[in-house]
This record gives structure tokens, sequence and C-alpha cells, in this order.
């Protein structure tokens, strides 16, 4: 499915959604020079609807997810770092907003009646491993949708966005073990063989994270950027040394740490049953006894791993999967690109 059709679909979806509250469609952008426009806040509230998790697990396919939050949200956040380093052509792509209107090839314009951009092959290329956890911990949900879904999406969209911009894109899905492995390749037809692996992979199993990593690092054959997607539940010193041994490597490391709003506040009242769904083991206890101690354990766990991944130099997002996931990747990407990296942190080597 093209991205114009993707934007007519997402402008419907949007209709249909927001007629009853009286607002306007959002609607796929137009070429400008988004150096010199600012987007409005009614506009950027408009297109934050659309990208609800609840309402884009309703789309279903990964693919369709993926390119409806990159062409409708990310695109006009990301700016590739490739400016050509050689002038060999390589294809044209759509126009998204934060090209400049320099790039747009005319003659093809006038064709086609549509704007399309230049692109042309870089002297290098990022590899990209994107580490998903799939183990049993993962598949909780309760008032959104669950950690995994959640995480599938995150790995969809920035699979898609690193693809687009020529980069090579790997997964590993892991639980106890590697369940999961496709090497890095830079093919735009490589994203169809991720997204199988995510759409066919359920989670289930305790987590073996540290070990699994370190594992990891041996497949790796040159300095790239390693993306791991996960709960975290794990030993933080343990997680903090497999994190570490990348960062030796030279890769430049992120963790995306997905979370239930339940996790951070545990609202629960009543008596209940509460599983353990890694080691399917089930405990009966009063919520109300037990919220104090532990927020307080949980707070401790998280500045724990804030701290830790931090002096080692690993880029920690935490996210919840109430979070609109086109705000959140833009927000973050936003924030990494002003930090004097490109917007995926990518390091030349």
């Amino acid at each position: 499915m093209d991205s114009k059709r993707v934007n007519k679909f997402v402008a419907s979806l949007q209709r249909r959604q927001t007629r009853d509250a009286g607002r306007k469609p959002w609607t796929a952008p137009i070429p400008d020079d988004s150096n010199l426009r600012a987007v409005s806040p009614k506009a950027r509230s408009d297109a934050s609807a659309i990208f609800d998790p609840l309402l884009l697990a309703k789309l279903g396919r990964l693919d369709l997810i993926a390119q409806t939050v990159v062409d409708g949200f990310l695109s006009g956040k990301h700016r590739s770092t490739h400016k050509g380093g050689c002038t060999d052509f390589a294809e044209f792509r759509p126009y998204s907003r934060g090209d400049s209107i320099r790039l747009i090839d005319w003659r093809h314009f006038a064709r086609s009646d549509r704007y399309y951009v230049k692109c042309f092959d870089d002297e290098t290329n990022l590899q990209a491993l994107l580490v998903v956890d799939a183990s049993g911990s993962m598949g909780f949900g309760l008032s959104t949708v669950s950690k995994w879904q959640y995480a599938q999406m995150a790995t969809a969209c920035l699979a898609h966005l690193l693809l687009r911009q020529r980069d090579s894109v790997g997964a590993a899905l892991v639980g106890s073990s590697v369940l999961n492995f496709v090497k890095p390749q830079p093919r735009a037809s490589h994203l169809a063989r991720v997204l199988t692996l995510l759409q066919t992979t359920h989670p289930q199993g305790p987590s073996s994270l540290p070990d699994i990593l370190n594992e990891l690092t041996t497949r790796l054959k040159r300095r790239g950027m390693v993306i791991l997607i996960s709960d975290c539940f794990s030993d933080v010193q343990s997680l903090k040394q497999s994190l570490e041994r990348f960062r030796h490597h030279g890769h430049d490391v992120v963790v995306l740490q997905v979370l239930a709003p339940e996790e951070l506040t545990f609202p629960f009242r009543r008596e209940a049953l509460f599983q353990d769904l890694e080691l399917n083991k089930r405990l009966q206890i009063n919520p109300n006894s037990l919220r104090k101690a532990y927020l307080e354990e949980f707070q401790k766990f998280m500045s724990e791993l804030s701290n830790g991944l931090t002096s080692i130099g690993v880029d920690l997002m935490t996210i919840t999967t109430s979070d609109n996931l086109g705000d959140v990747l833009a927000y973050h990407l936003h924030r990494r690109a002003a930090q004097n990296k490109s917007p995926l942190g990518k390091t030349r080597v």
C-alpha cells in the first residue's frame, strides 16, 4: 500500500472517530519547508489522536501500522543523516514532511502529479539490531494494549524508519533463549521478514535477558546500533554489565522500556488472585497491604536502572502502553537529535 492510500485511509478513520466531537479530520501533509513553518498545536493534536495504541491495534497488520505512523507523524520529526555521499542515483521516494522542497524532482512531478524526492546511494549505512523481549511478563495488559502489542508496533515503526533511510535492520526476539534472529540487511523487502517474526511470536516463559544479550554480542560483526525493547524486569547489575559489553564493542545502545500504567501506580483495591506470567505461579493477596511497599520497591528499581544505564552511556527511554505511539517516538527522536546525535543516534563508522 503506497503512502497516498495510507494517508487516505488514516484520514477516513479519523473522520469516523471524531465525527461526534465535531473536530476537523487530520489530513496528509502538503509540501512545505518545515524549517520555516511550525506545526500548529491543533494540527498536532488532531494527528496525535490517530496514534492512540488501542486505535492503532485495530488496524491489525504491523506493516500498515508502521507505514501509518512513519508517514503520518515521524517523517516530520526525523531527518536522515544521509546527504548523498556519492552521486549514484538510487531511487525516488514520496515526499514527506521534513524534506526540503529543494529536493523535490519537479520533472517527476510534471509526469505523475505527485511529489517525489531523489535519493542517492550513500557511502556508508548504519547496522541496527532490534532486540525485542518476548518473555511472559511482556504479555501483561489490562487497561491498554499489552506490553507485547505495544512493543510489536514500536519495533515495526523503527524498522520501517531505518529501512526507509537505507540502513540495515535486523531483529532478535528473545525470552529464555534467542527465539528468532534475523541478520541485519538494508533491503526494503527485509521488512516483511521482520514483521512476520513479530506477528508469529507470542510472549511466554521466563526471561534470561542478560545472558542472551551476552550471546548476541558475538553475532554483530561491525559497530552499529542496538535497540533493546523490553520492560527490563531483570537483575539491574547483570543487565548493565551485558549492555556495557555492547558499548565496549563500540555500539550505540538504546533501551526502550515499555511499562503498563498499572505497574507504575498499582491501582488495585480489592483482594485478588495475582499470577506470575513467567513462572505461572498464583498468589492471593490484598493489594491495600502491599501498595506502599510495592511502590517503594518499584521506584528503587527504576532509579537503579536509570542511574546504572546512564553511567555507561546507554540512552534509556521509558514509555507506557497508554502513550500515543507517534507522540512518544517523535519526542525521543527529536530529543536525541537535539543532543548532537542523529534522530536514531547513529554513529558513523
